[in-house]
């Protein structure tokens, strides 16, 4: 297999370079030696690779297929190398991280909690903000999004995290004397403290992809999680937030989870830097180590 390996890098490399004199230069081997490698492995897979001529080379159908499975073999080595390198070479910087203000409260906090307690020399700076920052021009190494769409332009990549598991929920108080809802047309006569200023659709569309008819009426839209969560303390209304941030509540009795058989669609959540970040960078350290942490739906994230 390792072998096997070997000559898959060959080929990749003759494959990218178009010419077997350019891929022995580039690999300190002989044309000869590289040209054995490739057809070794046409005779072991049974297929031709390249079209060969005096002018030109060029990949064949099947050739084309392991050149796609060879770069990702490749890079995913790399990304693996890259990640022990950093691990090895105690890091330190300021990272800074901007995410939604719900980000201040557990389980979120314990995560970054532990990449602070794995990387002591590194400085972190977390912006917490409801309305997605201007990335472009900004000091922002790493933005925590809900969605991608709205990328300022090509130069950034995201990577999933996860997705985020939504509930329904008040205080006993608002509750007290209305029939307890079975569904999210059940909520369209209720009062709705909206937390984003996001359609109720976004929020309300069930796992199924269906969109409740009704939607409720909106006694307050608040750009702050804290600030959403006092008016539902003092029973103005109900709230769509993530479960974590409220499941201490519910266990105590400050909250009442409203229709909770009903499985609301989960949102992506991802991870947004600069395309041209180092791979051996903060920014990568970060959104790796997020990306290996166990997020179950009862951590805020649900299974990749």
């Amino acid at each position: 297999m390792i072998d096997q390996l070997r000559t898959m890098a060959i080929f990749q490399t003759v494959a990218e370079h178009g010419s077997f004199r350019q891929a022995a230069k580039q690999l300190h081997l002989s044309p000869s030696v590289i040209s054995h490698h490739v057809s070794k492995l046409e005779e072991t897979l049974g297929v031709p690779l390249l079209y060969r001529s005096t002018r030109r080379m060029s990949l064949t159908d099947a050739g084309a297929e392991l050149l796609a499975a060879s770069q990702r073999m490749t890079a995913a080595a790399i990304d693996g190398l890259s990640a022990v390198e950093r691990r090895a070479s105690q890091p330190t910087g300021t990272l800074t991280i901007a995410a939604p203000t719900p980000f201040a409260h557990s389980p979120y906090v314990e995560a970054f909690t532990r990449f602070s307690q794995a990387y002591p020399g590194v400085h972190l700076s977390v912006q917490l903000e409801d309305k997605p920052v201007q990335l472009e021009g900004s000091n922002i190494d790493v933005a925590i999004r809900g969605r991608t769409h709205d990328l300022d332009d090509s130069s950034y990549k995201a990577r999933k995290l996860g997705n985020v598991q939504f509930c329904v929920f008040a205080a006993p108080s608002y509750v007290a004397g209305r029939s307890t809802p079975q569904s999210m047309e059940d909520l369209a006569d209720w009062d709705w403290i909206q937390s984003l200023p996001i359609s109720w659709t976004a929020y309300a569309t069930l796992a199924d992809g269906k969109v409740p008819e009704r939607s409720p009426r909106i006694v307050v839209t608040c750009n702050n999680f804290s600030m959403a969560r006092k008016f539902v303390d003092e029973g103005l209304g109900f709230m769509i937030e993530t479960y974590p941030l409220v499941a201490d509540d519910f266990r105590a009795g400050r909250l009442v989870q409203l229709a909770p058989r009903v499985k609301l669609r989960p949102i992506d959540a991802y991870a947004i830097y600069p395309a041209n970040s180092p791979k051996n960078g903060l920014a990568h350290l970060f959104v790796d180590f997020m990306m290996d942490q166990s997020w179950t739906i009862e951590h805020g994230f649900g299974v990749r």
